[in-house]
């Protein structure tokens, strides 16, 4: 490509690029076929038995080889001209079209499996929040047993030193004792 000091060069897109390949491919594949194939028509014509004699390959009609040919090189520079480049370019939007559907793909299990992690993590959250609830009833359950197991004691104490007689020394320090007792039974 040349480019003059007046004009501007840019590089081919790669839209163009890739319609001008796929085109010369199928051109390439065209004459090679054509090349390849006459001399194996050749070669058979000339293994063949002339024309009559139980041959069953019609005579070479150089003619008619020579219009096909002509015929195929314009429909194929009809159909690269108006045909390959509006396929290529369906390829090519297709092509863009899986590109974003993938990207929204990856979006969307990326947003699921946020939510999964969320959902796991408040979940986990109320399992612990009822696991404490749990541990603060149970303490508190402990704490009214043990008041109720050391009233029944302080029945039966009590009732002991009933049926004992008491000195009045002794009833003072019985006294003393209980008021201590219920003192720290309060404050727990």
């Amino acid at each position: 490509m040349r480019c003059s000091s007046h004009s501007s060069c840019s590089p081919p897109s790669n839209d163009s690029m890739r319609t001008f390949l796929r085109i010369a491919h199928g051109l390439l594949a065209t004459l090679s076929v054509a090349i390849l194939g006459s001399p194996m028509a050749w070669a058979q014509e000339a293994a063949s038995p002339p024309p009559g004699e139980g041959s069953q390959i019609p005579p070479t009609d150089w003619g008619l080889q020579i219009w096909t040919l002509v015929a195929f090189v314009v429909l194929l520079v009809l159909l690269s001209k108006f045909a390959f480049k509006p396929i290529a370019q369906a390829l090519d939007r297709r092509g863009e079209t899986i590109k974003k559907s993938i990207e929204e793909a990856r979006q969307l299990g990326e947003r699921v499996r946020k939510e999964v992690v969320d959902k796991a993590n408040a979940e986990a959250s109320a399992g612990v929040q009822r696991a404490q609830e749990e541990i603060q009833r149970q303490k508190e359950k402990g704490i009214q047993e043990m008041k109720d197991t050391v009233a029944a004691l302080s029945v039966q104490i009590a009732s002991r030193v009933i049926e004992k007689e008491l000195d009045d020394a002794s009833h003072h320090q019985l006294v003393e004792s209980l008021i201590k007792d219920l003192g720290k039974v309060r404050r727990d």
